[in-house]
């Protein structure tokens, strides 16, 4: 679709076609004013930079008037503001250090993970190697996010160069891609790793249904997002060269953006509330059930982030100045990243503790012994004939002794036969 300025300058003299290209592109043309045959484009972060490739039309009259279009910002100052290209205010050294903080504690946590698994526990599963793509998704994330911030993300839109736009849009793209599969692969083994811990016997009590239905809803979610920020605009160049934007079918990013934060925290809450539904069911004292409740309580730190998360993607939604919106989501993306691998990565501690002080923290001494008790209540409801001989006393007065997160063998039919008679 062509479209042309000339309707703005009808009437005008040399000077005054001047001035108004300038009005024009510092702050009239994002009010989608001077004339409705002008297209506005509202519905993607492209809309700081598609007026560039008319504006080319006009440099003629911006060079005579000694208007640098390289200077130009990429979006029109609020009232008694200068844009500022030199030394601007920005929220990049927030982000350097709670992306710099976050990328090494989520790296000790994963390490802390696999050592326990390789050299304590002595039983790697593929939820540990996924645990290691989703750090190096993180990462990579973390990288990317900073770098460009560096750049200039991070400052308000009025203190960004126009012509520096396109780079952002592109690397915002790529950053969008990262974050799905990331995210799909740090829930997907925290999920597998509560079916382990809670239903290691493959016994489809109400536990397993839950937790399967998480699986499933992050798989679908999680891929169903990637799609769309690949295939963000059609043809994909359209979402940084805004000379294709007119003729391009595009999604409105904002708004996944949004959607995304919203369906990623009803994920994480039903994360958290999973393995306390599951505690709750245990036979045991109170006492003995909040000590268990402590190793995965600190899901609720990563509720408590989404939901900051998802507050801060609601100005996307109606906010002109969209770089220092997006700066402020990008700050608990990082911290989301981090309480996510650490949710994954907590259950594995108490043992990594005892293994170097030789001794067991106080909430291991709790839960020991409580996974099983949680598999005993649910089968005595599922299947009373399998469970005559037990009850809650006798099953207290001579608990199953293993240290805290032991996982069962699935593949060796023997040791889970030694497990069913233990029990």
């Amino acid at each position: 679709m062509a479209f042309s300025l000339q309707p703005c300058f009808s009437g005008l003299d040399d000077l005054q076609q001047r001035d108004a290209t300038r009005t024009l592109w510092v702050g009239d043309w994002n009010k989608g004013s001077c004339n409705s045959s002008i297209p506005v484009y509202r519905n993607s972060l492209a809309s700081f930079s598609f007026f560039l490739s008319e504006v080319v039309r006009y440099s003629r009259l911006t060079m005579d008037s000694g208007q640098d279009l390289a200077e130009m910002p990429a979006l029109s100052p609020p009232d008694n503001i200068v844009s500022n290209y030199d030394n601007p205010y920005s929220l990049y050294p927030w982000l350097l250090a709670v992306g710099v903080i976050s990328m090494a504690l989520m790296t000790l946590a994963v390490a802390i993970r696999i050592y326990t698994k390789v050299f304590i526990l002595k039983s790697v599963k593929h939820e540990d190697y996924i645990a290691v793509l989703a750090l190096a998704g993180f990462l990579v994330w973390d990288v990317i996010f900073i770098y460009v911030s560096k750049l200039g993300l991070a400052r308000n839109q009025w203190d960004i160069r126009a012509v520096d736009i396109p780079y952002f849009l592109k690397m915002m793209n790529v950053i969008e891609i990262i974050y799905g599969p990331s995210m799909l692969f740090a829930k997907y083994f925290v999920l597998i790793q509560l079916k382990r811990i809670f239903v290691p016997t493959n016994l489809r009590n109400s536990v397993w249904w839950i937790i399967y239905s998480l699986i499933g809803a992050t798989i679908a979610y999680y891929v169903a997002c990637t799609f769309t920020f690949i295939f963000q605009c059609w043809p994909r160049e359209a979402i940084w060269n805004t000379a294709l934007e007119a003729e391009a079918t595009c999604i409105d990013f904002k708004a996944a953006t949004l959607v995304s934060g919203v369906i990623n925290m009803v994920l994480d809450i039903g994360i958290f509330l999973t393995p306390l539904y599951a505690i709750w069911l245990l036979q045991m004292p109170m006492k003995r059930k909040i000590g268990v409740f402590a190793v995965f309580g600190v899901g609720f730190l990563t509720c408590v982030i989404t939901v900051f998360g998802v507050a801060f993607r609601v100005p996307l939604l109606t906010s002109q100045n969209l770089t220092m919106a997006i700066a402020k989501v990008g700050l608990f993306t990082f911290a989301e990243y981090f309480g996510t691998i650490l949710v994954g990565s907590m259950p594995l501690f108490p043992r990594f503790w005892s293994r170097f002080t030789g001794r067991q923290p106080p909430e291991s001494r709790y839960a020991k012994g409580s996974i099983s008790q949680s598999h005993i209540t649910e089968r005595s409801v599922s299947h009373p004939s399998t469970r005559t001989g037990y009850s809650s006393q006798s099953s207290n007065k001579n608990p199953m002794r293993h240290a805290p997160y032991d996982e069962l063998p699935e593949d060796d039919p023997h040791d889970l036969q030694q497990w069913e008679h233990a029990v």
